[in-house]
C-alpha cells in the first residue's frame, strides 16, 4: 500500500564547511534488517536496470509463488526497470526512522495493514508528532504481511497486487520514476513469527516513510563481506568505526548494525576515512561530491578479528558458582571466538583447566576446584586467523566441603534371603550432592567386599549377593564437587542369608540357612503332609547324588547339613520329589 501527499512547507537547512568535522550525526540505530533494506533500496536505486533481472530471476521460492498468484508479467517488468533513471541514495533520518518504527509496531499491535493509525492520525499527522517537514512530497509503504526482508522488497518495488500493478505507488517512491526525488528515509522492521497463518500480520511487518529535505549526504556502510558476495548481509555491520570527511561540519559513527550518515555541503573532491571500532588500519576513499546523497561504503581488507573486551565475571569477583557462565562483547570481524580458563597467570598448558570455541559471545564452564583463583581470556577467530587474546580477568569459585554424617542402619544381627538386598541408610550431611558407601569384611584380611561412590541419597539397597554372610563394617562419607567430607564412624553387623527356592509346589517349601553353606547351615523343609520324600544333589556338570531317604513332618522339618559335607565346593541345585515328582528345588552355593 502507498500513499504521497504534497505539502506547502519547505525546510531550509543551512550548512558551514569547516577544516575539519567536529560534530557527530548519528541517524538513528537501524536493525541489520532494517540497514538490509536500505542497502536493496540503493542498490536498486543505482541500477535499476539489474535489479529488475534480479527481482524477477530470483530463486526465493516464496517470491515466485506470490508472482505467479498476483500474475506478474516477468518480462514486462524487467523492460519497464531499464527505463528508470539513476537515482541518489537515500539517506536514515532519525526522525523518520522513530515514525516507521511506531506504525510497523501500532500494525503489529493492532493487527492492520495500513497508512492510518489505529488512533485515526494519517502519514501527515505521524510526521508531525516526530517534527519532521518534508519539502514538498513525502510518501510511505507498508508490506505488513513479508515472508522476509527480501519478500518486502521484492513485494513493494515490484507492485505486486491488482491495483498496484495499475499505479505502482509503491515503486514510485523507492525508485522515483515521477517527478520528484527524496533523499531521506526511516525503515521499521518488526519480526513477530506469525503472518497469514495465524490470521495475524508478518511475519516481517514492514514500513517505510519516505521524505525530502535541502540536507544532503555521505551515507553508506561498512561491513566485513563475510561471504564475498560484494554486498552486505545480516551480520556483517561493523559499529563503532569512525567515519570522517577531511572538510565540512559532521561526521559519523557507524550505528550498530555499520550503517551511518554524514550530512555535507560543498562540492569537489573528499577524503573520507573510516577508522577505529575493531578496524585493524584505517580505509582511506577519495570521492566526488557534486550536491546530491552519495553512497560510500567501506569494505576492509581481510584481516585478522579485532579485540575482545571481557565482561562477566566482572574481574576479581569472588564467590562464583563452579557452573559459571563467561560474557565478552563481540569483536569486529570474528566468527567465532577461543577461549581459555586456567589456574595460573601465564596460561600455562598444565594449568587449563576449561577451553572452547563457541560461535556466540558467551561459553558455559563447569569447573572442579573450589575456593581456588582463576584466569580467563577470550580471542577472535576467523579465515585469516587468531586475534590478540584480550587481557585476563580473574575470578575466585566459592564452596566448601561437606559435613560429615552418621551410619545408622544395618546395625547387629540382620538376616536376609539370597534374592533380597540389605537397605543402608545414613544421616545426610550439609552441603552434600552424593555419598560414597563402602563394606568391608570385620574379620581379617579387612578387604572391601562392595562399594558404591556415586549414591544420590541417604540410602540405598544392596543385593544379599553383592555382600555374602559374614561379619562386616560399613561407612560413609559425603561429597560434592569440592571433595569428600570425612568418613562416618564404621558401623557393625553381621548378616545371616537364607536360601530362597527357586521352585515350588503348592504347600511346600524349601530353605537352606545360613548361606552360602557353613557347617552351621540346615536344610529347613515345610511340607503340607508328612510323608517320605527323597533329596539329591545336582552339579552343574548335570551329574547327581542322591541325599537318600528323609521322613518329613506336617509343617516344618529341620534336615542337618552334613549330608553334603563330603562335596566338593561349586554350585549346586538341591532338589525335593514327592513320589518321584520334584517339589522343590534350590540353588546352593558350598564354598
Amino acid at each position: 500500500m502507498t500513499k504521497v501527499f504534497i505539502v506547502l512547507f519547505v525546510a531550509l537547512i543551512s550548512m558551514r564547511a569547516s577544516a575539519q568535522p567536529t560534530q557527530t550525526y548519528s541517524h538513528g540505530d537501524p536493525s541489520p534488517e532494517e540497514q538490509l533494506m536500505l542497502e536493496m533500496i540503493n542498490r536498486a536505486r543505482a541500477n535499476p536496470t539489474e535489479e529488475g533481472i534480479r527481482l524477477m530471476d530470483t530463486d526465493d521460492a516464496s517470491v515466485q509463488q506470490a508472482y505467479s498468484f498476483w500474475q506478474i508479467n516477468k518480462s514486462a517488468t524487467k523492460q519497464a526497470f531499464t527505463t528508470y533513471a539513476q537515482r541518489p541514495p537515500l539517506a536514515f533520518h532519525p526522525a523518520l526512522m522513530t515514525a516507521a518504527a511506531a506504525h510497523s509496531k501500532d500494525m503489529d499491535d493492532n493487527n492492520f495493514q495500513g497508512h492510518t493509525s489505529s488512533n485515526g492520525d494519517d502519514l501527515g499527522d505521524r510526521y508531525a508528532k516526530v517534527s519532521y517537514a518534508s519539502m514538498g512530497t513525502y510518501g510511505e509503504n507498508v508490506a505488513a504481511y513479508s515472508e522476509s526482508v527480501w519478500y518486502g522488497h521484492c513485494g513493494l518495488n515490484v507492485d505486486w497486487g491488482e491495483e498496484n500493478q495499475i499505479q505502482l505507488g509503491h515503486r514510485t517512491n523507492i525508485m522515483n520514476i515521477s517527478n520528484y526525488l527524496f533523499t531521506e528515509i526511516g525503515i521499521g522492521i518488526i519480526k513477530n513469527n506469525q503472518g497469514l497463518q495465524t490470521s495475524h500480520v508478518g511475519p516481517y511487518v514492514i514500513t517505510q516513510d519516505f521524505g525530502l529535505r535541502s540536507v544532503r549526504y555521505i551515507t553508506g556502510v561498512v561491513y566485513n563481506d563475510k561471504n564475498s558476495n560484494g554486498f552486505y548481509d545480516i551480520g556483517e555491520g561493523l559499529g563503532g568505526v569512525s567515519v570522517k570527511p577531511n572538510r565540512g561540519t559532521y561526521y559519523a559513527v557507524t550505528s550498530t548494525s555499520g550503517g551511518y550518515a554524514i550530512p555535507f555541503t560543498g562540492s569537489g573532491s573528499v577524503v573520507v576515512t573510516a577508522s577505529e571500532g575493531g578496524l585493524s588500519a584505517p580505509v582511506v576513499k577519495t570521492v566526488d561530491f557534486n550536491g546530491e546523497n552519495l553512497k560510500v561504503d567501506f569494505i576492509p581488507a581481510s584481516q585478522g578479528p579485532g579485540n575482545v573486551t571481557l565482561r562477566l565475571p566482572a574481574n576479581s569477583a569472588t564467590g562464583r558458582p563452579l557452573d559459571v557462565t563467561l560474557e565478552w562483547a563481540s569483536a569486529a570481524m570474528a566468527d567465532s571466538y577461543e577461549y581459555q580458563v586456567a589456574t595460573t597467570q601465564n596460561f600455562a598448558a598444565n594449568s587449563i583447566v576449561a577451553t572452547g570455541t563457541p560461535s556466540g559471545t558467551s561459553a558455559s564452564v563447569i569447573l572442579a576446584l573450589c575456593n581456588t583463583k582463576h584466569y580467563w581470556r577470550v580471542r577472535g577467530v576467523n579465515s585469516v586467523g587468531n586475534g590478540q587474546w584480550s587481557a585476563p580477568f580473574t575470578f575466585t569459585t566459592g564452596g566448601k566441603l561437606p559435613t560429615s554424617t552418621t551410619a545408622t542402619s544395618p546395625k547387629g544381627a540382620q538376616s536376609a534371603d539370597n534374592t533380597g538386598s540389605v537397605r543402608f541408610s545414613w544421616s545426610a550431611a550439609t552441603d552434600a550432592t552424593q555419598y560414597h558407601l563402602r563394606v568391608k569384611n570385620s574379620t581379617s584380611p579387612f578387604a572391601v567386599v562392595f562399594e558404591d561412590s556415586l549414591v544420590s541419597g541417604t540410602t540405598t539397597n544392596v543385593s544379599v549377593t553383592s555382600i555374602g554372610a559374614g561379619s562386616f563394617t560399613w561407612e560413609v562419607r559425603a561429597k560434592n564437587s569440592c571433595g569428600n567430607g570425612g568418613w562416618s564412624t564404621p558401623a557393625a553387623f553381621t548378616l545371616t542369608v537364607t536360601s530362597v527356592a527357586e521352585f515350588k509346589e503348592s504347600g511346600w517349601e524349601l530353605h537352606v540357612t545360613p548361606h552360602p553353606v557353613t557347617n552351621a547351615s540346615v536344610f529347613e523343609v515345610t511340607a503340607p503332609n508328612a510323608e517320605m520324600v527323597s533329596l539329591a544333589l545336582v552339579d552343574m556338570s548335570g551329574s547327581t547324588s542322591d541325599l537318600g531317604m528323609h521322613r518329613i513332618d506336617a509343617g516344618r522339618t529341620i534336615i542337618p547339613v552334613e549330608l553334603i559335607n563330603n562335596v566338593s565346593p561349586g554350585i549346586y541345585v538341591l532338589t525335593v520329589k514327592s513320589n518321584s515328582a520334584v517339589v522343590s528345588r534350590l540353588t546352593l552355593v558350598i564354598p
